[in-house]
């Protein structure tokens, strides 16, 4: 069946294998940067909204071996048991749990304030704006049928330890719609780094990290440029596939 209805992907030198629907949500480049601007310490416990095929989770466990624990909660049905499959496929059982539900009801199930980090690449896409997907699983990942990006972060808000870290990708044009929510749940953004797919053009994501209850001062990292040229990664990027 999964033969039938996946494509598997292998990536790291081999290292990674992911099954992906081949009709539904499909990750991106965006998961890739997204996955890399994120930084665990020993022993942290990572909270995942979000996680649809269990991409991000599985190269957070593989990037990080000492990390704590990392949980993966997923609202669609096919595409957490797909993270399960994906998960034991890689050997991450130990490190990774799955949980099927909608990470607005996380309060209510996990305990509050225990993540050092929380990790979503959130729907970018406001109801009304755009064109929606007719496939619904990859609908409700790029707008916001099911979750916002506000909600995202009063969920954070709720579940980081202070001093906690909220890593995200969005839209750069929504930019000021998402540092604004962050301050209004006091995660202070504290770096940012806006990604440019050419040199010469605008930027079309900002990776934000905001520290709950974090100083008033913000660091803008230097540009992630994704081609040099027309389909080549830049050095930086390719190193995301290989390292």
């Amino acid at each position: 069946m999964l033969r039938q209805n996946h494509t598997l992907d292998i990536l790291a030198g081999g290292k990674l294998k992911v099954y992906q629907h081949k009709r539904g949500y499909r990750f991106a480049i965006d998961t890739f940067i997204l996955a890399h601007f994120v930084q665990i310490k020993k022993k942290e416990w990572v909270l995942e909204l979000g996680t649809g095929n269990g991409i991000i989770a599985l190269i957070l466990a593989l990037r990080y071996p000492t990390v704590g624990k990392i949980v993966a909660v997923e609202l669609q049905g096919p595409l957490a048991q797909l993270a399960q499959k994906n998960i034991e496929l890689n050997q991450c059982e130990d490190k990774i749990a799955v949980i099927q539900a909608d990470m607005r009801d996380v309060p209510h199930f996990l305990w509050k304030k225990t993540f050092d980090v929380i990790v979503s690449n959130p729907p970018y896409y406001a109801l009304g704006t755009g064109r929606i997907n007719p496939v619904l699983e990859s609908a409700i990942a790029r707008h916001e049928l099911k979750g916002s990006v506000k909600e995202v972060v009063q969920v954070a808000k709720i579940m980081l330890k202070e001093k906690g870290r909220l890593y995200l990708i969005y839209p750069a044009y929504r930019m000021m719609r998402l540092l604004t929510v962050l301050k209004e749940d006091r995660l202070e953004p504290k770096k940012v780094r806006f990604v440019h797919p050419y040199q010469n053009k605008e930027a079309n994501f900002v990776l934000v990290e905001a520290i709950k209850g974090g100083k008033e001062e913000t660091t803008v990292l230097p540009p992630l440029v994704i081609y040099e040229a027309e389909k080549r990664y830049t050095p930086e990027v390719a190193a995301y596939y290989k390292w």
